[in-house]
């Protein structure tokens, strides 16, 4: 008899029997892991929504959706903590990290950014021990040694912070916070002839690094090279310490939606030539904020930097309507007047300023563009010369003067005369110093240009003035 193997179409079923038991295996499993997920984390919303600024709070609205749209996904979750940031909630901003941090435990920007968060509540000594077991976990993230070496100097902890910036100078070595850092610590300590090679190293990786050029300062200062010193304490004066760049705080600029933020956005873009996206963005602004005279007044700003001076004469126009005692709205008016070409009303509106502030340097300042417009530099110079007396620790207005006497009076004394003025109040400033050294070619002290050139490459290496300075200095 044959045995059951043996017989025709024995080995299909088998191979169904296989199959079946395989599936089985997939279906179990994937019960085990639908069991062991873990529930879903609350969303943290801000406890009084109500209050926010409207701007905000729709943003802030749109961003929640996002999470409750993916609400494990763990980088909607960090958007959110890094818009509760960007606008101040910290509270708010914590918890959303550390459940970035429950979703996905091997991010460490995550758990970093709940300890800054713990770190804006005041909390410092918590925010120190969880940045040093951050790095304990994570030795090789350089952001985190930042922020230890950071957190070390603000509590005094010189040696943890020596530690830190030494490991962030290794791991980063492009990295200018590394060295300065470690300046920093060295000035602390007392050596100031150690911190200058640390801090000068830094200006090396990084010559905009303000905090790290008054540092130098003070190391120079101690040390008795006075000179020096006065030029970079100038420079370096009411820097702002910046944190170290990373991925996540590359998001945050577009998540500031708080007024202030979106004047200082404005203005940073007006400032790096596009004035286009200031206006667009202000105008995003006054959809919520539509009687708001600051932003209606740096949107005219902008728009006579674009070219558009009738539309901001018409939003000019408005503000001075509500508010005819308000001063800046004359003087940006001023401005637009002469963009269309008509001079004599700029010169009008620059005098209704000045009727309302006798001892304001940019309404001087607008009515000396207004005669400059009109041909008329004699009264320009009168104009500027007020503004000085108005405001006579502003390097700007003297080398406004200085350009006037140079460019349009042939006046090259009177010009370095100025620029020299300028310098005594601001030392570090490149405009002038570029001026300095032009006016000193021109007048035949090849010497003092050089000089000027050197100090100038030292401050702004790579400005179009060094360049250009450079470029007309005669061959040695």
């Amino acid at each position: 008899m044959a045995s059951p193997e043996s017989l025709p179409g024995y080995d299909v079923p088998r191979r169904l029997r296989i199959l079946s038991a395989v599936f089985l295996l997939l279906v179990a499993a994937a019960v085990v892991q639908w069991i062991r997920r873990p529930p879903l984390l609350p969303i943290p919303t801000p406890r009084d929504a109500a209050a926010l600024d409207p701007q905000v709070r729709a943003h802030l609205e749109a961003v929640i959706d996002g999470v409750r749209q993916a609400p494990r996904s763990a980088m909607r979750r960090a958007t959110l903590g890094i818009a509760y940031a960007a606008n101040g909630l910290w509270n708010e901003a914590r918890q959303a990290f550390l459940d970035t941090a429950r979703i996905d435990p091997d991010e460490p920007l995550a758990r970093m950014y709940a300890a800054v968060a713990l770190e804006e509540l005041a909390e410092l000594p918590g925010a120190f021990r969880e940045f040093q077991a951050l790095t304990a976990q994570e030795p090789g993230f350089a952001p985190g040694w930042y922020r230890v070496g950071e957190c070390a100097l603000r509590t005094g902890d010189l040696g943890a912070a020596e530690s830190a910036f030494t490991r962030l100078s290794t791991l980063a070595p492009d990295e200018w916070r590394g060295p300065a850092g470690l300046g920093e610590v060295r000035l602390r300590q007392g050596r100031a002839a150690d911190a200058i090679p640390l801090l000068e190293k830094s200006l090396d990786l990084e010559t905009t690094a303000r905090p790290a050029r008054f540092l130098l300062g003070q190391a120079y200062r101690s040390v008795g090279r006075t000179n020096e010193a006065r030029i970079a304490l100038a420079v370096g004066a009411a820097s702002v310490r910046h944190p170290m760049s990373d991925d996540w705080s590359e998001l945050a600029h577009h998540h500031m939606k708080s007024i202030p933020d979106q004047l200082v956005k404005a203005e940073e873009l007006c400032g790096a030539g596009r004035p286009d996206l200031a206006v667009d963005l202000l105008g995003e602004a006054l959809k919520f904020h539509p009687d708001h005279p600051g932003l209606s007044h740096q949107q005219a700003m902008a728009l006579n930097q674009t070219g558009q001076a009738d539309k901001a004469l018409a939003v000019l126009d408005r503000l001075i309507t509500k508010d005819p005692k308000a001063i800046a709205p004359w003087i940006t008016r001023s401005y637009s007047q002469v963009l269309l070409g008509r001079n004599e009303q700029g010169l009008a509106d620059a005098r209704a300023a000045l009727s309302l502030a006798t001892n304001s340097s940019h309404a001087h300042i607008a009515a000396a563009n207004a005669w400059l417009a009109m041909e008329r530099d004699i009264e320009a110079v009168a104009a500027v010369r007020e503004a000085i007396r108005c405001d006579p620790r502003n390097p700007e207005i003297p080398l406004e003067l200085g350009n006037i006497l140079w460019r349009n009076l042939n006046d090259t004394n009177g010009a370095l005369a100025q620029v020299e003025r300028a310098i005594e109040i601001d030392p570090g400033q490149p405009r002038a110093l570029a001026m300095l050294g032009f006016l000193s070619l021109e007048s035949g002290n090849t010497n003092r240009a050089r000089a000027a050139a050197e100090q100038l490459g030292r401050l702004a290496p790579q400005s179009a003035e060094y360049r250009e300075l450079r470029a007309a200095l005669p061959q040695r």
